[in-house]
Parts: structure tokens; C-alpha cells; sequence
């Protein structure tokens, strides 16, 4: 119930609408440019086509976005069932899949956590964190393709620990997972190409397994317990190469240009291991992350510190949990599998962060190539407390006075409630909201406009890459058509606002102040002009600068046209 409470409270983000709008059978490219139109007209790709099939759901993707299509296929047949709302496709609809699909990663949790551990604990401990896990219901709650991916990734891992074990007692595994594994892999590939990291990682791992058993056992990488292992590493990589023929229309795509860092300062330096320590401590617990008033600010201070605190106080006991599990067979099963696993992603995000140039780490999305893995060593540990019912003196934290009377079992069930307060937080929009907020941003444009308004903005074309067509209007557009049109009562604006969109990048040779000249021409005088991304001077036009703001993270400047 979690992943679906709230479902569409939050403003639909740039990435959702791209995948809205490729969903539906869609072009991003049925937006008129260099002319002033109506939201109506903006939002043109977001209105159902009864005609549209899932043929054109994946051209379009393809021609247009950076994407594999599997998600975007089975969305397309998904939003066939769901009737438009107001005229255009059903936000909450579009959520609705992926928090669906979010709700399979529960058992699936339960399937990973068991297998590594060979502990039906350990499995139910893995789908109770599963299930309140405040990153996992950020991701269920976006129209995006994620915890389908996450899904596919559950479904790997539980192969590969199922592999591990079998090596580790010598012996082969079954032809059925063999080709299991090989489909599932194949179909992560084809629902978001970051899985590779996750294929690469597990290959690391058995590397290193066999390795280590060569090194006992000099012809081991010869018995037969390997062999299906390499049936397994030459269908993969079989159904990865498939792709190259459409990975290398994307290389050095301006969609991917955001992930460039410059190392050059030594700041950035950190950016990488902060952004993905604060990504581990979110898939647990997450403190207040929203706030504007002084006295929410405060209080979203002090739920960090909260939170900081506990995961101080909590690192203790998980060491001594991982020496108890090494202890066992089945504990240093898993801790070889999952840990092995952790470390050789940690190993791949530090070359492409550092090597490649590439921040990975900045999204929190994209480290759900190991989020599954976390969360199933997280209940591996803790499941060496859940049995004990009395005070146990075994571990005394030096910053909590008196933990060593709490009972283990308490601990486990004191951290999954604070896990569950970080839910709620996520569906209350407490936590983990959407970057772009047009629901700050529109009311605030509403304040200080006093005519007609119209919002100009650029976006990238290009005839030899993929490009998606206005996405961040239509973001704009969708929050106004939703709350703030005629129907929305009275925080209607009287006057709807007007759009232009202006094509620039390789091959647009019309001077930027020229194409706005053209496009505000028709209209007429005084209007409020609100062009993102740009502050010039436009006086040539007619046009005063009035101020500049990032209200909602649009950065907007506002100009009085007469």
C-alpha cells in the first residue's frame, strides 16, 4: 500500500514525461518550435493516440530517447487501460506500473535474502526491509522504469548466489537456471543498460571466487562445476553485444553530458563518495529532505542529525554481526556472494567516477544495480539478533548509554519502524521530493506577473543523436494543466500562459535573440516574458529585465516585454 499512497501528489519531472509521452506511442517531436503556442499545443505528446501500437512506442524511443524499449513496451499495453484524464494520459496510471512493479521486488527480496543465507529469517527480514525501504518507494513512485529493473536485478542476484553456493561446494547448477540466468540478464539489458554494471559485478565476483579456488586447486577453472559459469558469462555477453548497433547511435548523446565531472577541482574529488554514502544511508532511513520555512528547516536539521546518529550507533552492531556470520557455512555463503558482490560495484563506480570522468554516483537511481544486495546482506546481519528475545550485554555503544540492555530482537524492530517513518516521509513529500518543483515555481510566476505570460525556453536538436523535444515545458505545462487551468478553481489563471520553444545545438545557425524577435511578434504588447536558462540584455526587443529567480529549480529570468 505504500508504494501506491499519494501515488500522484508530486509534479511530474522532465524524465517522466519523457517516458509518458514514449509510453503512449508518442513523438516528443510533435511540439511545434519557433512559435508561440498554447499549453494545449505543448502538451500535444501527452494525449492518447488509440491508433498508436508498441511498434511506435519503440521507434520513437529509439529515435529520440537513450533507452531500451522492454519497459516502455510493456507500459505502452499497460496505459492502454487507463482512460485520459482532463484529455492526456493519467499521471497516476503511468505511476501505477512501476509502483506495481516496485511491489514484486518485496518477495523477490524475500527470495534473495533466503537463497544467500540459506535462512527462511533472513528472506522475511529481506522483504520487511524491502517493503519500507524509503529508496525503494522513491523508485516505485516514479513514472520511470526502474523497479522493473530492480526487479530483473533481484532476479539475477538470486541466480548468482545460487551459483556461488553450488561452486563453493564444488559442484555444477542446473541447466534450468543456467538458462534462467542467461534470459534474465538479457531482459535487465533490454529495461536499463546500467544493469550491465550489475552482470559485470557478479562476473567480478566469480572471478575472483575462481581465483581463489585455482590458487587451492590449480586446474579448477577445468571442473565441471565452472562450465555452465561460462555458458552463463557467453550468453550474457551474446545478449549485450545484440545492442551495439543502437548503443552506438548514443555515444557522446547530449543526454548523457550531465554526467561529466571535472576533476580538475578537488572538491569533486568527494562528490562521488558523499553522494553514494548518502545514497546507502537512504535506502535504509531517510531524515527530512524537504523544507522552505525557517522553522522546517530547523526541523528537517534536526532529522538528519537523528539520522546521522543512528547510523553511527547502528554500524557496531552490524560488524559484530558479520564476524557471528562468518562463523556459519550459510552466513559465510552469503557474506562471500553479497559482499563479494558489493565490493567489485564499489571497484566499477570508482573507474567509471574516476577514470572515465563519468558521475554515476549523482542520481540516486542509478545505484539500483546494487540497492538488492544492500538490502539483502542488511537482513543477513540483522538476522543474527532477531532470535534473541532477552537483554544481551554482548555489544555496549559508547554513544547510545543503556543499548546494551536492548534486546536484539528490538533492535531489528526499532530500525524497521524508523525505516518505515522514512516511507511516510517519501509518500507525504516529506522526503525525496521531485527536483523540479512547477508547483513552487508556477504560483510564485503568478505573483509577479501582471499581463499575459509567456515562458521561452531552448531545446537541443541535433541530426546525429537522439534528442527528446521540450520535456521541461511540458513538465510546466502538465503541473498547470493539472492545478492551475480553468477547471482548477481559484488558483485558475484568468489568462492561460503561451510557450515558445527554440531549437539550438549542431546545425541551427539563427542568432537566439533573432528566433525570439520572430517568435514574440504576433503577440501582443505589454506581456511577461519568463526565458529559462538565459538573463541577457533584451532591451532591443522591447523587453526590461525585472529579476531572476530558481524558484521550484527553474532557473528563470523575467522580463517585461512593452
Amino acid at each position: 500500500m505504500l508504494r501506491f499512497t499519494n501515488l500522484a501528489l508530486k509534479p511530474a519531472w522532465m524524465d517522466e514525461v519523457s517516458t509518458v509521452i514514449f509510453s503512449l506511442g508518442n513523438s516528443s517531436h510533435l511540439v511545434p518550435l519557433n512559435q508561440v503556442i498554447s499549453v494545449e499545443q505543448l502538451l500535444r505528446p501527452l494525449v492518447p493516440d488509440a491508433t498508436a501500437t508498441v511498434a511506435d512506442a519503440v521507434q520513437y524511443l529509439l529515435q529520440e530517447n537513450n533507452h531500451p524499449p522492454a519497459y516502455f513496451a510493456l507500459a505502452h499495453l499497460w496505459m492502454d487501460w487507463f482512460p485520459p484524464v482532463r484529455g492526456l494520459a493519467s499521471l497516476w496510471a503511468a505511476r501505477a506500473l512501476a509502483a506495481l512493479l516496485g511491489t514484486l521486488s518485496i518477495p523477490l527480496a524475500y527470495g534473495l535474502g533466503r537463497l544467500s543465507f540459506q535462512s527462511p529469517l533472513a528472506g522475511q527480514l529481506a522483504a520487511a526491509c524491502m517493503a519500507v525501504s524509503p529508496f525503494g518507494i522513491y523508485l516505485a513512485q516514479e513514472a520511470r522504469h526502474y523497479t522493473m529493473a530492480i526487479a530483473l536485478v533481484l532476479a539475477s542476484l538470486c541466480c548468482f548466489v545460487v551459483a556461488v553456493g553450488r561452486l563453493l561446494m564444488r559442484q555444477s547448477i542446473d541447466l534450468w537456471l543456467v538458462l534462467g540466468w542467461i534470459g534474465v540478464n538479457g531482459l535487465a539489458f533490454a529495461t536499463h543498460y546500467f544493469a550491465v554494471l550489475t552482470l559485470v559485478a557478479e562476473g567480478l565476483t566469480l572471478l575472483g571466487l575462481l581465483g581463489h579456488q585455482s590458487r587451492q586447486q590449480g586446474n579448477a577453472w577445468r571442473q565441471p562445476s565452472w562450465r555452465r559459469i561460462y555458458w552463463v558469462a557467453l550468453g550474457t555477453l551474446a545478449m549485450g553485444l545484440s545492442w551495439l548497433p543502437v548503443l552506438s547511435r548514443f555515444y557522446g548523446s547530449p543526454q548523457t553530458g550531465y554526467l561529466t565531472i571535472d576533476l580538475s577541482q578537488p572538491f569533486n574529488w568527494l562528490k562521488p563518495l558523499g553522494q553514494s554514502l548518502v545514497t546507502w544511508i537512504f535506502m535504509v532511513v531517510t531524515p527530512i529532505t524537504s523544507a522552505y520555512s525557517p522553522v522546517g528547516i530547523a526541523v528537517m536539521v534536526v532529522s538528519i542529525l537523528v539520522v546521522l546518529a543512528l547510523v553511527i550507533a547502528i554500524l557496531p552492531w552490524l560488524v559484530q554481526a558479520r564476524q557471528r556470520l562468518w562463523q556459519t557455512p550459510e552466513g559465510r555463503q552469503g557474506l562471500i556472494a553479497l559482499g563479494g558482490f558489493l565490493l567489485a560495484m564499489g571497484l566499477l563506480f570508482v573507474i567509471i567516477c574516476y577514470g572515465y570522468r563519468a558521475d554515476i554516483s549523482r542520481g540516486y537511481r542509478y545505484h539500483f544495480v546494487y540497492y538488492p544486495a544492500v538490502v539483502a546482506l542488511l537482513a543477513g546481519l540483522l538476522s543474527v539478533y532477531w532470535p534473541r528475545r532477552q537483554p544481551w550485554a554482548g555489544t555496549e555503544l559508547p554513544c547510545l548509554p543503556g543499548a546494551q540492555y536492548i534486546a536484539g530482537r528490538r533492535l531489528v524492530q526499532g530500525l524497521w519502524a524508523v525505516s518505515l517513518i522514512g516511507a511516510l516521509l517519501v509518500v507525504t513529500n516529506w522526503a525525496f521530493p521531485k527536483f523540479y518543483r512547477p508547483d513552487r515555481f508556477i504560483p510564485y510566476v503568478q505573483q509577479h506577473s501582471q499581463y499575459p505570460v509567456v515562458f521561452a525556453t531552448t531545446t537541443i536538436v541535433s541530426p546525429h543523436y537522439p534528442t527528446v523535444w521540450a520535456i521541461e515545458p511540458m513538465s510546466l505545462g502538465w503541473e498547470f494543466h493539472r492545478h492551475f487551468a480553468a477547471a482548477a478553481g481559484p488558483q485558475a489563471w484568468e489568462t492561460p500562459p503561451q510557450f515558445l520553444v527554440m531549437p539550438t545545438g549542431e546545425g541551427i545557425e539563427t542568432p537566439f535573440a533573432e528566433q525570439l524577435a520572430v517568435g514574440l511578434a504576433p503577440l501582443d504588447r505589454p506581456l511577461d516574458l519568463w526565458m529559462a536558462y538565459y538573463h541577457g540584455d533584451l532591451s532591443a526587443l522591447g523587453c526590461d529585465q525585472l529579476g531572476r529567480t530558481n524558484k521550484g529549480n527553474y532557473r528563470q529570468t523575467h522580463y517585461r516585454c512593452r
